[in-house]
């Protein structure tokens, strides 16, 4: 069973939209992404020109800041995407084969609910980007169109009069912007929401090879514990924690495999996270306390939340490895090992040594995506937004 044409159609159908499907290499979709990268980063320049020509201001730069910081992020985590794609092949290829490695129906039953469990965090995780393009496309079109059905003496305020400081007499110039930046929106959430659904996927794959080795072992141990077996029988069953091994083994190389191609952009999209969240903080608490102006407040929460959620579901991801690592560790360690041969007992402390939490998504040695990382991601976020609030 394929599952990227069952569990995981939808997310398969919308990474070939937005171009970060990694099988599809044809020239019209290179294009594509050439095109959409290139959307992103003239946006960007967009964002520095209009700051650069407006007055420098602390409440201009906070303004231009909390955009240009997303928009810098779009970027930079498709371009993640795309340079991992040998990487990202490798993985979807494992998670296709993985049916091959299941021996039992116990093993089966795990692997369809942790893959139904990614199933539905993906689900939720898109959902929810769906509804900000809803209210970011609301939001967006509700002046223009309250302006043509029923026009003022002046016009309403537009949104990209909350995104940047160009302006313009022209009402069309404002309006072709609004679209511009709504269009930009809709791609970047689906970018960012398709790489890390990736992660995601990824970290659920090594639970079922945590579970699927923790249920064998078990298995093997209590064979060889509560039965008088003969050496024959004993090295059968040792021919079978060989393979068990071979599979741990496979698992910690694959999380090491990954962490070495994508590490690099993981660290540096949670620092720009981190600065670009301290800011929209800033900014939500300027439109809250000092101007005092609803929609801004509501455009300023909904980027905040979006940070909150990118932040938390990378480092759920990180922390449900742990835990399945952990586990592993923990029923090794509480099982009736002692009454095993030597020789096995040998195997189960070479796994017991692997299956600390150190051996989870330690990236580059810098930071390790958990709950902990989350407080402290949230921490530094604070710390800096203090620090900007401070000398405002």
């Amino acid at each position: 069973m394929n599952v990227f044409d069952n569990q995981y159609r939808i997310y398969r159908i919308i990474l070939k939209i937005i171009g970060l499907w990694p099988y599809d290499n044809s020239i019209y979709v290179w294009i594509q992404r050439l095109c959409l990268l290139s959307y992103f980063f003239a946006n960007i320049i967009f964002q520095i020109v209009s700051l650069l020509r407006s007055e420098i201001t602390l409440q201009n730069s906070i303004l231009i800041l909390s955009i240009t910081c997303p928009l810098v992020l779009f970027l930079l985590r498709y371009i993640g995407s795309i340079a991992c794609f040998p990487t990202i092949k490798i993985v979807f290829k494992h998670i296709r084969t993985e049916e091959n490695i299941v021996q039992d129906s116990i093993e089966s039953q795990i692997r369809m609910k942790l893959i139904d469990d990614s199933h539905h965090i993906i689900n939720i995780f898109f959902w929810m980007t769906y509804t900000t393009i809803v209210i970011f496309i609301i939001y967006v079109s509700y002046p223009i169109i309250l302006d043509f059905m029923i026009p003022l003496n002046e016009s309403r305020t537009h949104f990209i009069y909350y995104i940047t400081t160009f302006s313009h007499n022209q009402s069309i110039y404002l309006d072709i912007l609004d679209f511009n930046f709504m269009f930009t929106g809709i791609f970047g959430l689906l970018s960012v929401a398709c790489s890390e659904s990736i992660t995601g996927i990824y970290s659920y794959y090594i639970c079922i090879l945590l579970k699927i080795v923790s249920y064998r072992i078990q298995k093997i141990i209590m064979y060889l514990a509560m039965f008088k077996l003969s050496p024959k029988q004993i090295d059968s069953k040792l021919i079978e924690l060989y393979r068990v091994v071979d599979i741990h083994n496979q698992t910690i190389e694959l999380i090491d495999f990954m962490l070495s191609t994508a590490g690099i952009h993981y660290i540096i999209a949670s620092l720009l996270v981190v600065i670009s969240l301290a800011i929209n903080l800033h900014r939500l608490v300027n439109a809250t306390l000092i101007k005092k102006n609803q929609l801004e407040m509501l455009f300023c929460f909904t980027l905040v939340a979006i940070h909150l959620v990118i932040i938390f579901l990378n480092n759920y991801n990180g922390q449900i490895v742990m835990n399945s690592s952990q586990e592993l560790f923990d029923e090794l360690y509480n099982s009736m090992w002692y009454f095993m041969p030597l020789k096995a007992q040998k195997i189960l402390l070479l796994i017991m040594l692997q299956s600390t939490t150190k051996h989870a998504f330690n990236i580059l040695g810098l930071f390790t995506p958990c709950y902990a990382g989350f407080s402290t991601m949230l921490s530094s976020s604070f710390s800096y937004f203090t620090l900007m609030y401070s000398i405002q």
